[in-house]
């Protein structure tokens, strides 16, 4: 063991140099996170009881269960108490999307790169690379705890105590090292980056999709969900530490598993074989569009399938958040039949209105991912034979620039029509369509506005263009957490997501449609202009 794991040590110094400001950002919004949403609730706890119950109560609409997680049952809320129920499976969620990357990127993207070649090359050990990367994610979930733990107690939130923000911070601790080591192990079983993230982001997906059914419907099948173990930890009630221990024994097999498989493959290898290709490619593969289509339509299928089976369950539990009016005694003595089930529809639309900054993210991340495919494609040489033929760069960088607008596109589509159309199968009243011609209207023109924002970055300023995820990670938390914090009305306006905040109650403004729009196209020919000017390689 000590002699496949030597200079371990020495790679993980260059990894914690290398990843230094992209762990620091992201621990900077997590932490941020975590100290504003425990400061914004006591606030609103300290203000009243019946602040506080509203609060309560719109958490257990099964709309916002499905969003963030189920509310523990317990006889009285204080703060510490709802803090978990809101954070556990959106901080878990925000963590895996850091150390996920981070992990395959440690690992396998040095194989792909040829990195790692070079150094195996001196005297370092067949399972360095990984332990190095399993020390790495120990050493920043160790730090995240730490952070999280200080800042917990400096807020000091009702109903909490040491042990409680303790178990809390050691949760998310236990979370990260959890889903760190599927990325891991994935980074074994595959040959490439891009199927390593694919299929981990599918169990995440898989995760919360899992966690969202069964905290609606059945929530003692949430142990089905990995999410779903820190769930039922239930943190600053029951203090449920077997859950927490069955995802670290978890995470320790998984680890154990790919070090066993880092072991004893060879270098730039997998486990999971690629299927054999033809032996001579069909002759409408020589354009860049098709060649774009051959290798991204594993990629396309797996995003439009996940909106469609999103939008389905998220869809699905509308039909309980309209009924909460007619389950309320008091305002079925105050408003009429008509009046109750007008305020349904409003209620209804105000809760597809919030899952449409979701779905414009999804179909943002969609379509971004392939046009930074560009730049990943140009560093690891790969555009070098097809710069030497007869495309130009032009040509080059419009296929990759469109073919992620149409992919960001058809995502959001696919995405809104099953929202839309199973929300309306379990709907006592059904919405009009116009509703649907709303969302679309408001939707594509950000989703456009995000990618042409990618695309300006990829082309003017491609070390830079990871701060895009930055940019529109902050703007989707300050919309959907705006109401729950009592933030500004118009917080969010820094990034689309604040232009669309009403939409589908009412129409979008034409003025930011305008801006969208005009902005997209400027910022299309900026990424066009920039990438002429690239040298290869940059």
């Amino acid at each position: 063991m000590r002699h496949s794991n030597r200079n371990a040590g020495y790679l993980l110094r260059a990894n914690l140099k290398q990843n230094l400001k992209f762990s620091l950002i992201w621990l900077v919004i997590l932490i941020m996170m975590i100290a504003s949403g425990a400061g914004k609730l006591e606030a609103a706890f300290a203000g009243g009881a019946s602040g506080s119950k509203e609060i309560v109560k719109m958490l257990r609409a099964p709309g916002m269960a499905a969003m963030f997680g189920a509310m523990p049952k317990v006889d009285t809320y204080n703060t510490a108490i709802v803090f978990a129920g809101v954070m556990v499976v959106f901080m878990i969620i925000l963590q895996a999307l850091w150390v996920m990357p981070l992990m395959i990127r440690n690992t396998r993207g040095q194989e792909e790169s040829g990195l790692l070649e070079m150094v195996r090359a001196r005297n370092v050990g067949r399972t360095a690379a990984i332990t190095a990367a399993s020390l790495e994610l120990l050493i920043d979930s160790a730090i995240m705890g730490i952070l999280y733990f200080v800042s917990l107690a400096a807020v000091n939130m009702g109903g909490t105590d040491l042990y409680g923000d303790f178990l809390f911070s050691l949760g998310m601790v236990i979370a990260n090292l959890l889903f760190g080591t599927i990325a891991l192990l994935f980074a074994q079983l595959t040959n490439n980056t891009r199927t390593a993230n694919m299929l981990s982001y599918m169990v995440l997906t898989a995760a919360y999709l899992v966690r969202l059914v069964t905290d609606i419907q059945h929530q003692n099948l949430t142990w089905l969900s990995p999410i779903g173990w820190f769930e039922k930890a239930n943190f600053y009630t029951d203090n449920n530490v077997w859950a927490l221990g069955l995802a670290l024994l978890v995470s320790i097999l998984l680890a154990a598993s790919a070090t066993m498989i880092a072991r004893n493959r060879d270098l730039g290898a997998g486990i999971i074989a690629e299927r054999t290709g033809r032996a001579k490619a069909a002759g409408w593969l020589r354009s860049i569009p098709a060649l774009l289509w051959r290798t991204e339509r594993g990629l396309f299928a797996g995003w439009l399938i996940g909106a469609v089976v999103f939008g389905g369950v998220m869809g699905s539990v509308l039909g309980g958040v309209g009924d909460i009016l007619k389950t309320n005694p008091l305002y079925r003595k105050i408003l009429d039949v008509g009046q109750i089930n007008a305020a349904n529809q409003t209620m209804v639309l105000s809760f597809l209105g919030m899952y449409l900054g979701i779905f414009v993210a999804l179909a943002v991340t969609a379509g971004v991912q392939v046009a930074f495919r560009l730049k990943r494609d140009d560093n690891l040489g790969y555009l070098s034979v097809i710069h030497a033929e007869k495309p130009t760069r032009t040509t080059i960088s419009v296929s990759y620039y469109c073919f992620g607008l149409l992919a960001g596109v058809f995502v959001l589509s696919a995405g809104l029509l099953a929202l839309f159309f199973t929300g309306n199968t379990v709907l006592s009243h059904p919405l009009p369509l116009k509703y649907l011609g709303r969302l679309f209207a408001a939707s594509v023109p950000p989703v456009i506005s995000f990618i042409a924002l990618g695309i300006a970055l990829v082309g003017l300023w491609p070390r830079l263009s990871s701060l895009f995820w930055l940019y529109m990670g902050a703007g989707l938390i300050v919309q959907i957490f705006r109401g729950l914090f009592d933030l500004p009305k118009h917080a969010g306006n820094f990034t689309p997501f604040g232009w669309i905040a009403n939409v589908p109650v009412e129409n979008v403004d034409h003025t930011w449609l305008i801006v969208m729009v005009v902005s997209a196209i400027v910022l299309f020919i900026l990424g066009i202009a920039g990438y002429r000017r690239q040298d290869l390689s940059l």
